[in-house]
């Protein structure tokens, strides 16, 4: 099974000392993957300081040169990946910014070209902000030569005549109907792949992660934890966790723990995990 780490929202507020004191230890066994915003605008966004929310200006990556320095050293030791995480991220008129927002293609490209050259490597998926993505998003992201960390599904952009999409589609329907809630392949869809995360928030539950968990191993599919580096020191209304870091860290613990699991990169898994139209 191929496990894999997402963690959304570093941007120029992210302190570098933060990524450390979340990641360190976990970066010894792991890759984490980082969704990375190129230019920040300081809107509604919980993850900001409470100082910059609203103010709307907006912040580019490279005005932070010591998050730049940890981030490029950490990437070419193999400890992080670099994704992006959409343009600006928020909008002012609190609509989507890859659903509804306008010029997606121009972004998409000028985002990935930005990080790549700032961070020395190479950008592989995108993932969007607030998990929301459109037609328009995925045309996009598809002509640029990336994966999607996420999954759109039939209402937000996957062609409904195609019998990949119907296909995926009704598998899902039948999942749900059967109580699954997890998705442990990857999916192919009109030229790009897409790969779910399993949400560790302070209203997730872990023995719920770990039904996941176990059934992608049952499987030999895919499991992926997206999370928030803000938002670690959480509390949860778990029993069986303190923190949103106590539950991903007990994840962790659980990864190690058994030697079938491959644990890589959210790009690496993309491109090296059977999709659902390849599995057995």
């Amino acid at each position: 099974m191929y496990f894999c780490i997402r963690d959304d929202d570093t941007s120029f507020f992210t302190s570098p000392d933060d990524l450390e004191k979340t990641y360190g230890d976990v970066t010894k066994h792991g890759p984490v993957s980082l969704a990375i915003i190129p230019f920040c605008r300081a809107g509604s966004s919980k993850g900001l300081p409470a100082a910059y929310r609203n103010r709307w200006s907006i912040h580019a990556l490279e005005g932070n040169r010591a998050l730049v320095d940890y981030l490029r050293r950490g990437i070419s030791e193999g400890r992080y990946e670099a994704m992006l995480h959409g343009y600006h991220h928020d909008e002012r008129d609190q609509r989507r910014e890859f659903l509804h927002g306008s010029d997606l293609a121009r972004k998409v490209r000028e985002g990935k070209q930005y990080l790549e050259q700032l961070l020395e490597t190479t950008i592989r998926v995108f993932v969007p902000p607030h998990n929301a993505i459109g037609k328009e998003g995925l045309q996009a992201i598809t002509a640029a030569g990336l994966h999607l960390g996420g999954v759109a599904g039939m209402r937000h952009g996957w062609p409904w005549l195609s019998p990949t999409s119907l296909e995926i589609w009704w598998y899902l329907r039948k999942r749900r109907k059967n109580g699954l809630d997890g998705l442990p392949y990857v999916l192919e869809v009109a030229g790009h792949r897409e790969l779910a995360g399993t949400a560790i928030t302070p209203a997730s539950v872990l023995q719920g992660s770990l039904k996941r968990f176990d059934e992608a191993m049952g499987l030999d599919g895919v499991f992926c934890a997206a999370t928030h580096y803000w938002e670690f020191d959480q509390p949860v209304t778990d029993a069986d966790a303190r923190t949103v870091g106590d539950h991903l860290y007990k994840l962790v613990q659980r990864a190690r723990a058994d030697s079938r699991v491959r644990w890589q990169s959210v790009g690496s898994v993309l491109a090296a995990s059977p999709s659902f139209g390849q599995r057995p």
